[in-house]
């Protein structure tokens, strides 16, 4: 006989799980009439549990983050944050966006912003409902050619390469250290309508241009926020 599928608890905090579900399957009960109760056994099994333990990880990984923020920053004390409304609406913001996706680099990024929160990272509160938008919408792709643009001199396959040029692209000394196979050419040009769409990037990478500009940063101020508001504070 095959196991009952257990009942969904909603009496504890797990119902939220289980609330998230709901909504994404649109109010299903509605949708379907008279299938209430077996509906809400199959939402709790399939569908409640993976995204409560998707809510487990992701909140041990901001615990063991502020822990480990404690041990490296002496001058860090997590029982203030309770009382740190930026820092509160950060991680209810945060936390929304990663429950929504499995990617990893996405939750990386998610985290990394927390971390930086707490630790006094300043961010209007514009800007940051805006970066939180941003990591949303914006792909691995996204973050891996904005970072290169933003410092094209941390990259050695950059520095070489702008090394046997004397007159051509920029657009040549990016490629040199993302290949077509990383991102293909379509995607690429893509990638870079949407950032400079997003005001992350300035500039057009295909200008003619001598040695000395190669190696110029092309994202804005803008872009130099959002990445370091998504960049680890303990690397």
């Amino acid at each position: 006989m095959a196991n009952k599928v257990p009942d969904f608890p909603k009496d504890d905090d797990r119902s939220l799980a289980y609330h998230v579900a709901q909504t994404t399957l649109g109010a299903a009960d509605v949708a379907l009439p008279g299938a209430g109760y077996a509906l809400q056994q199959m939402v709790s099994h399939f569908i409640g549990e993976p995204l409560q333990k998707r809510r487990e990880q992701w909140f041990e990984e901001v615990g063991r983050g502020l822990l480990e923020l404690q041990e490296r920053f002496e001058e860090f004390d997590p029982s203030t944050l309770s009382d740190n409304e930026d820092f509160v609406s950060a991680v209810y913001e945060a936390s929304h966006l990663a429950l929504k996706s499995g990617k990893e680099y996405k939750r990386k990024a998610l985290l990394n912003a927390v971390l930086n929160i707490a630790l006094g990272q300043t961010v209007e509160e514009t800007l940051r409902g805006r970066f939180m938008g941003l990591l949303d919408v914006l792909s691995k792709p996204h973050l891996r050619v904005l970072s290169v643009l933003a410092a094209p001199a941390d990259y050695p396959q950059c520095v070489e390469m702008s090394g046997r040029m004397s007159m051509g692209a920029q657009e040549h000394i990016i490629r040199a250290e993302i290949s077509t196979e990383e991102i293909p050419n379509d995607l690429f040009e893509i990638v870079l309508s949407d950032l400079g769409r997003e005001g992350l990037f300035d500039g057009n990478l295909k200008g003619m241009g001598s040695s000395g500009t190669f190696l110029v940063k092309r994202t804005t101020t803008a872009g130099d926020h959002f990445l370091a508001f998504i960049s680890s504070p303990l690397d």
